[in-house]
């Protein structure tokens, strides 16, 4: 198994906010085993999975005083990793400390560094401000998908899948959606894409929101790609002719994929909307609409994976132009592990 086959010095959603408690969490990141928990003032604490004595695995253990307890021997460890307690003898060994990784709670989830501790910086977490704005509201959900995390990045990054998989959820709008012009472009270390649909009926959705019951609509959506693997969508509508630039979104849907090992991923979402604020209905249509979406999106890339993983062939996947964005995605992915695996040889 090659080390470098997911990007490090990196931020990874490990777990929503409510998920992480005085009790433990064990979850597999990157390959990496941790477990979280929160200390006596509420703190988070990420801790390597395994104690450092016999490599049992502390998510089987308790959370006594803020401080996590080893299932095997009752050894102790504190938020930052060091042992406090060895009940079987008055004295702690030299070497028994438990590696901590860098964390951060944000935007109701919880990140994990992966990578060198001395690297960790928050300014480069994702900006999913709109889970806290008062302008704004949010509903959250997970998925835990059975197929490599790329495949689910090209997903949210070829909305021309929407008319197909879709039909039965978010209702695309036929032909003008899988026909719409396609920009794509990078800027630095991200990934764009945009397609603007003009003069169109509102689908079931939309319609359902209550923005648009009679009447055509302009709407576009554009698609964002940071690294390590975050996609965030924007999606926005406007009576049809009334607007030009089409810029200002309605909502957002922030998409933290986490990779789990190779062929299994976390799948972290949310959707932010910046109208009817206080409408409980609108909401529960939102979560129920977008779950069963990325069910549907679920059941497809574990298909894919499937038939990828039996390929006698092994033939490589083949681009469309709605590929365009996962593509520049991927190319940017595949240059940095490049760098990351030619700047540890030299190391």
């Amino acid at each position: 198994m090659t080390a470098h086959i997911f990007l490090r010095d990196q931020w990874y959603a490990a777990a929503t906010a409510a998920e992480v408690t005085d009790k433990p969490l064990g979850r597999k990141i990157c390959n990496e085993d941790i477990v979280m928990f929160r200390g006596r003032d509420g703190t988070v604490a990420v801790l390597e999975d395994r104690c450092p004595h016999r490599k049992a695995p502390l998510s089987l253990g308790r959370v006594i005083d803020g401080e996590i307890e080893c299932p095997y021997h009752g050894l102790r460890f504190d938020g930052a990793g060091a042992c406090t307690l060895v009940p079987s003898q008055r004295s702690i060994p030299r070497g028994l400390d438990a590696h901590r990784y860098p964390v951060i709670e944000r935007y109701d989830l919880i990140f994990v560094w992966i990578g060198d501790a001395a690297n960790a910086d928050p300014a480069l977490l994702p900006d999913w401000s709109p889970h806290t704005s008062p302008e704004w509201t949010t509903v959250h959900g997970y998925h835990y998908v059975r197929a490599n995390y790329l495949l689910l990045i090209d997903n949210l990054l070829d909305l021309t899948h929407l008319a197909f998989v879709h039909r039965a959820t978010l209702g695309a709008s036929g032909p003008s959606d899988w026909l719409a012009q396609q920009q794509v472009w990078t800027e630095g270390e991200t990934v764009r894409t945009r397609r603007v649909m003009r003069d169109v009926a509102p689908s079931g959705l939309v319609r359902a929101t209550k923005r648009f019951v009679d009447g055509r609509i302009d709407r576009f959506q554009t698609s964002w790609f940071g690294l390590p693997s975050y996609v965030l969508v924007s999606l926005g509508a406007e009576a049809a002719g009334t607007r030009d630039d089409m810029e200002l979104p309605h909502h957002i849907v922030p998409n933290n994929i986490t990779p789990e090992t190779e062929t299994t991923t976390h799948y972290f979402w949310s959707v932010s909307r910046r109208y009817a604020l206080g409408e409980a209905d609108i909401s529960t249509l939102f979560f129920n609409v977008t779950k069963a979406a990325f069910d549907e999106d679920a059941a497809m890339i574990e298909a894919q994976q499937r038939m990828i993983a039996s390929d006698p062939r092994h033939e490589p996947l083949a681009n469309l132009d709605g590929d365009a964005a996962s593509v520049g995605a991927r190319r940017l992915i595949t240059r940095k592990l490049k760098l990351q695996a030619t700047a540890a040889q030299a190391a």
